[in-house]
This record gives C-alpha cells, structure tokens and sequence, in this order.
C-alpha cells in the first residue's frame, strides 16, 4: 500500500470523527510519518486532484469560522440523508465544465462538493446549516468590489444557512465572481456503484461521500451521530475498486474488524467493533451495487 492509499483510507475512515478536516489530516499525516518520516506535504494537491480527502487541501480560512457540527442534503424537498443510502446529493453544484466534480460529501447540517481543474487546481463549496461566520456576506456577492479576498468567499444563504466557496486557483475578484455565478441548484451527479445498502436496526448515515467508482459511509446510533471520536457502536462501509484495503489500525481504533465482499470488480469493506462483527457481516451481504 503506497502512503496516497494510506492517506486515502484515513481520510475516508475518519471524515466524519474531527469538528474539523483539517485535524482529520494531521491524524492522517502522524499515521504516516510514522511509517515514513518524509511526510506527506507533497501529496495533497494530488489528493485534491483525485477527489479523495481534497476537502482537507484548501486553508479553512479565518479563526471566525466555526467547527463544523455538519448537516444532510441541503435540498428541503429530499428526504433527510439519515433515511436511506446513497441519501439524496445536496441542491447545489458547479455548473462550469472546465472543473470537472470529483466528490461530493454530506453528513448532518452540512454537505461539500469539490472539482478539480487540469489536475492541478481545486474548487470547494460547503453549504452549512447554523450561523455564518462574522466576515460572510449578507447575500451571494454580485459586484467584484465585495470580494476582499478572491480566492475564498463566504455568505449568507437564509437565516440558518451559508456556503464558503474557495479555490487553490490564482483569480482576480472578477474571475471570482464569475465562478459564483455559476453555482446553481442542479444537484451534483458523480457515477458512483452504490445503488442499495439495509442499515442495521438503530443505525442511520452519519457521512456520506459519492467519488467516481468510490463510495463510502459511516453509520451510526443517533445518540452519538456526528460526535467525536467515532463511537465503537458505529459501522463504516467502503466501496472500492481497489482489490484489498490493508488490515493495519491506528492506536485505539473503535472499529478494529475489517471483513471484506468481492461484488464484480469492487471490493466492500465493512468495519465495525467485535460486539458488532456479525450485524456488520449482515450489512456487508446486504450490499448491492448499480453495475
């Protein structure tokens, strides 16, 4: 396993654990320091370029913004993404096609998309439930004059909603709010093989994450969905085309049973507790895909 996989299984296995991504890449990072004290500093644009774990490329930008406690689907009239998997894709995206969408990602009050352009720049968009941070705008900017920095902007979208657009990408302000006007409502689509999964009795979606022949998910009791560290009565669920994903575990893993399912030329990995090996044999078997 080369240390981009191993970053790759982190970030997929711990996306919904940290209040905010950023911390998720410093655990991902320590793990692999470990193993390779050169670091990984240089793959994280290439991450961005792949579509896995780019939500942790771009700066979080100011102090002012809050940690994420993070929300479903924004569109009102889907149903809440803890009813079913895949739940809904959020009522936002890009509509530009020289970015190509690479991932979009939701858990509750909150969903993320993320593009890539030539390989090399990155554009994100977070719609968030809650109240915005000081410095976002009253509504979506209209004139270049209102965007003090270019390359990450941040406004209302209601009472008790926001989005942050930002990107890797040298702009001008005009540039900018060019890009901003082509966010539309259309939600994203990303041709993704998880068509159908039985969640076990008590367990609803605690993160979501939709990449080209990538899916993943951690389900969770709804006491503890979205709390940190993830608690050992959650499941996570992988589908891949990857033929086997490593048995390793960090220190203290709270889901330290890998079991495994070839379906075609994907692989399922279901990881759970010990107290919860066979309900996660169950999930495993009860996966069904769209190709």
């Amino acid at each position: 396993m080369t240390d981009l996989d191993e970053l790759r299984r982190a970030l997929r296995a711990q996306e919904s654990l940290a209040p905010d991504p950023v911390d998720v890449l410093a655990a991902a990072t320590r793990r692999i320091r470990r193993r390779r004290t050169a670091g990984v500093a240089a793959v994280t644009l290439t991450v961005a370029a792949l579509g896995a774990g780019a939500v942790v490329v771009l700066g979080r930008g100011p102090a002012t913004v809050p940690p994420a406690t993070l929300a479903s689907s924004p569109a009102e009239t889907q149903p809440p993404a803890t009813e079913k998997v895949p739940p809904a894709a959020p009522a936002i995206s890009l509509e530009d096609r020289s970015w190509e969408l690479l991932m979009w990602s939701s858990r509750p009050h909150y969903a993320a998309l993320h593009y890539g352009q030539a390989r090399q720049y990155a554009f994100e968009i977070d719609v968030r439930d809650g109240a915005a941070p000081a410095g976002a705008l009253a509504t979506k900017p209209s004139a270049a004059g209102q965007l003090p920095n270019p390359k990450s902007v941040m406004w209302r979208d209601g009472p008790d909603r926001w989005i942050w657009a930002r990107t890797t990408k040298p702009v001008t302000a005009g540039e900018m709010l060019a890009l901003l006007a082509k966010i539309g409502t259309t939600p994203p689509v990303v041709a993704s093989p998880l068509k159908f999964v039985q969640l076990p009795g008590g367990q609803q979606v605690g993160s979501f994450t939709s990449e080209p022949e990538t899916n993943t998910v951690v389900l969770c009791p709804g006491d503890v969905l979205g709390k940190a560290p993830l608690d050992s009565r959650c499941f996570s669920l992988t589908v891949s085309l990857t033929s086997h994903f490593a048995d390793s575990s960090f220190p203290e893993d709270p889901l330290p049973v890998h079991q495994y399912r070839k379906l075609g030329a994907y692989t399922v990995e279901v990881n759970s507790s010990l107290a919860n090996r066979q309900a996660a044999s169950t999930l495993l078997n009860s996966v069904q895909l769209n190709r």
